[in-house]
């Protein structure tokens, strides 16, 4: 009996134990999702939120906060799982055991096989979490945007017109603050005040993040390295996100002829967010000072759910389905290169 079939057992035994309250928030969180596609212009509305054993957990632990958020208790069971993410680690012993394993891992969380899309085989993979942090064969590797600013990653966002926005709507259960987050100093009121995109990268989406824009890297800095973080599928919970969780603070500089010659440049914040069981965002710890093409890959992480926070300087052209979305508060699903706006 393998850790998915056990997590769902205590899953649905859970779920017939709980009192209705309990039961009926997780029953919310598992529902489908209503989706807009950005590279079809179609709707879905059965896009599943998470696996039922994901649910049950993440809504007493993350979205309830039924032990608290910063107590002995809480911080324990996060690091109990974070143990069960590093035992992706453990190496396969053979090519058929690589091959039933990712296969089993595929089937599980409706990853895309036929055509396989990926840059080794499946018996290739030396780990589950090789494959989990697994990228594009190049022939398949998604078109880059020809915007100006493009998704850093294969996700659902959702975006919101300003930070306050976004607290107003999104972040109501703690005491979130933009100028905790570890962003510049200087460009904060600018951040402030212009549009906020959240990203959420699920288990069975591809796990590296790429440049939102071509630019200098002008700060990379690492925040929360020692925190124990909390699960990103619930930003509008008791649990900090953006000021405690494990993240990586980028922020790139347009260059070049995009801006007048006293006009001040474009700068793009990008918060890369670590959740529970991720034990390792990798990155170049050399990328200050060097200048990157838009969707050149930026970091990749290994095990658990991530998510993403961007943030800009100025006020740009999204595209009107975004807008739209926005509006009327419905997350929309992007590859990374897609592009958001002009």
């Amino acid at each position: 009996m393998n850790f998915f079939t056990i997590g769902d057992f205590l899953a649905r035994l859970l779920l017939f134990l709980l009192p209705r309250r309990i039961s009926n928030r997780i029953r919310e969180n598992t529902s489908p999702l209503e989706v807009y596609v950005l590279r079809t212009a179609t709707m879905k509305s059965n896009e599943p939120r998470m696996t039922l054993f994901e649910g049950v957990f993440a809504t007493l632990l993350f979205d309830m906060a039924l032990f608290g958020t910063s107590n002995a208790i809480i911080n324990g069971i996060i690091s109990f799982f974070t143990r069960i993410q590093n035992s992706w680690d453990t190496p396969f012993t053979s090519e058929e055991e690589a091959t039933a394993k990712v296969t089993e891992f595929c089937n599980r969380l409706d990853i895309q096989q036929q055509p396989w899309i990926w840059e080794k085989e499946k018996q290739s993979y030396s780990s589950l979490n090789d494959f989990f942090s697994r990228t594009y064969a190049p022939q398949h590797f998604p078109k880059i945007g020809d915007g100006q600013l493009v998704s850093p990653a294969c996700c659902k966002i959702q975006s919101f017109v300003n930070d306050e926005s976004m607290k107003s709507i999104l972040i109501k259960g703690c005491n979130y603050d933009v100028a905790n987050i570890g962003l510049p100093e200087e460009d904060l009121d600018a951040y402030r005040k212009n549009r906020v995109i959240l990203g959420y990268l699920s288990p069975k989406d591809y796990h590296r993040v790429h440049a939102p824009i071509s630019g200098k890297v002008v700060h990379c800095k690492m925040e929360g390295f020692d925190s124990p973080s909390a699960s990103v599928k619930f930003f509008g919970g008791k649990f900090n996100l953006l000021n405690e969780n494990k993240r990586l603070v980028i922020v790139l500089e347009e260059e070049g002829g995009e801006q007048g010659v006293d006009e001040e440049p474009l700068r793009v914040a990008l918060v890369i967010i670590g959740g529970v069981g991720v034990n390792t965002i990798t990155y170049d710890t050399q990328m200050i000072g060097k200048s990157i093409p838009k969707g050149h890959e930026l970091s990749a992480f290994r095990a658990g759910g991530s998510a993403f926070a961007l943030f800009t300087t100025k006020t740009m052209d999204i595209l009107y389905p975004l807008q739209k979305a926005a509006e009327q508060r419905v997350h929309v699903e992007t590859l990374v290169g897609e592009t958001l706006a002009h």
